[in-house]
Parts: structure tokens; C-alpha cells; sequence
């Protein structure tokens, strides 16, 4: 989870600012010293016997931002999902060592992750079959990339979203896992502060949440509160929203007592025109 180089601590899968007081608290870094965070990827497993096809498709999802694992048999696949945690699982159908069509139901032992099979087996059967024993999607060989590409981010937004990692408020959608902010399919890009104090407002819509609360949580800090510090924060959080939606506003300022997420959002009627 941590490992410290020097003066720098490196905190691997950070995935909420709760979490990373506590662990800093742990650890006991004081402020003076250096903490690096490196946030979560998706990570996809891909299962092919064919080592060229593996390398094609490896460069393409590793170009687009995920994690890439590769296994060319049933046993290599189980081995890597028995010790490592996927987002989702691209498999070819015809192994070495047997039929992806009996990996499914092994593979459940230990995820939940989305399965795509990816097979040059086309028939309707076949199709049915890839279903019938636990598969979430089926494509065939030729396929093209782009396709691939979207289906597997379709599955994990889907997964995700069922598991309360995602956030989506159209337009905005709050990525809990990567960390990640879109807005009118702009991604943007806010300090951990920032993108800690939209995720709490946006847990609780409509909702004001006092400057004591923002500060304490985001913080980390029962003492006294900064209420410039989260004014401060606030303001910058709102530039870089308005620069991917000008029109709208999401953090709507509640006079006196804090803040709340608004939502549907408010028009931008402060917008210099």
C-alpha cells in the first residue's frame, strides 16, 4: 500500500481522503515530509493464445489509460485473477489447456468483473453458449479495436456504477476509483483538495454541508476551522468547472453557512458574457 524512498512516501490506490488521513496518521508523516500519491487505473486481464493479437490489443488499451495483465491459458488465467484485481476480462474462447466457456464460473470464486468473450467463433450457439455460462458480453474475431475499447469501458462504467464507485450527475461524472472529473465530456483536472471537497458535496445533493464539516473531512482537522482555506478551494474548484460548462454551477454557495451540490445545477448567472 506504502512504501517510503528517502524523504518520499508513495501511497499506491488511494481511493478516498478518509482513507488517506488515516493512513498518514499510521505512518506518522509530519507535514514537512513528502507524500506522493499515485492513483488507482483499471485494470484489464487479456486471454488469447495468440501472442500477436495479445500484443495489438495490449498496446491499444495501455495507450488509452488502463492497466494491462496478458494470460494465454486457463491455468495462467486463474493464477493472475486469484492475485490480482481486474476491472474486466477480454477471453479468447479456444485454450491450450481447455474452453474459456468452463472459466467463468471458476473465475466467480474470486471477482464480479465483467467477462467479454473474444472469439472467431461466430455462430448463434456459440453466442448463446458465452452467456449461458456466466459471460457479459461476446464479440467476434475480425472485431475492430475502437469496438473493443468501448464495450470494456462501457462494462466497467456499468460495474462500477453499481458499485458506488461512479457518480454521474449528467453532464458531470465523478470517477471514485481513478479519481477522475468529466464534465460535458471535458475531463477536468483538480488538486486532491479540490476533487476531495466536490466528492463530498456531491454525496449528499441539495444538501448543505457546513465549512466546520468540509474542513474536517477534507482536512482532516478537528481544530479550528479555515473557512478562507475552503473559500480559497471552493474558488478554484469553481474556475476549472466553468471552463468545461460556463453555463452552469454545480457548487452553489449557501451565505453564512457553507456550501452545497446543486443539482439539476443552477444556471451561471454570474458568467462575465
Amino acid at each position: 500500500m506504502f512504501s517510503r524512498v528517502g524523504d518520499w512516501y508513495i501511497i499506491k490506490e488511494i481511493k478516498n481522503i478518509c482513507f488517506y488521513q488515516n493512513l498518514i496518521d499510521r505512518i506518522g508523516v509530519s507535514y514537512k515530509q513528502k507524500v506522493v500519491m499515485i492513483m488507482a487505473k483499471h485494470r484489464i486481464l487479456l486471454v488469447d493464445d495468440d501472442p500477436d493479437i495479445l500484443e495489438v490489443n495490449r498496446v491499444l488499451l495501455t495507450n488509452e489509460g488502463y492497466d494491462v495483465n496478458t494470460a494465454m491459458s486457463i491455468s495462467q488465467t486463474l493464477e493472475k485473477v486469484a492475485t490480482n484485481s481486474y476491472d474486466c476480462i477480454v477471453l479468447d474462447i479456444m485454450l491450450p489447456d481447455g474452453s474459456a466457456y468452463d472459466l467463468p464460473a471458476k473465475l466467480r470464486v474470486y471477482t464480479k468483473s465483467p467477462i467479454i468473450f473474444l472469439s472467431a467463433r461466430d455462430q448463434l450457439e456459440d453466442k448463446i453458449t458465452g452467456f449461458r455460462v456466466g459471460g457479459d458480453d461476446y464479440m467476434t474475431k475480425p472485431y475492430s479495436l475502437q469496438e473493443l475499447s468501448a464495450r470494456i469501458s462501457a462494462h466497467i462504467r456499468r460495474n462500477m456504477t453499481s458499485d458506488g464507485l461512479l457518480m454521474e450527475f449528467p453532464p458531470l461524472t465523478i470517477n471514485l476509483k481513478t479519481r477522475e472529473v468529466t464534465l460535458n465530456n471535458h475531463v477536468v483536472h483538480l488538486t486532491n483538495r479540490e476533487f476531495d471537497i466536490l466528492r463530498l458535496l456531491a454525496e449528499t445533493p441539495n444538501v448543505i454541508v457546513p465549512f466546520t464539516r468540509i474542513y474536517s473531512l477534507v482536512w482532516g482537522d478537528d481544530g479550528m476551522c479555515d473557512n478562507h482555506l475552503v473559500m480559497v478551494n471552493i474558488s478554484y474548484l469553481r474556475k476549472k468547472m466553468e471552463k468545461a460548462a460556463p453555463d452552469i454551477q454545480f457548487v452553489k454557495t449557501e451565505w453564512g453557512s457553507g456550501y452545497s451540490f446543486a443539482y439539476p445545477p443552477i444556471r451561471n448567472t454570474l458568467r462575465a458574457e
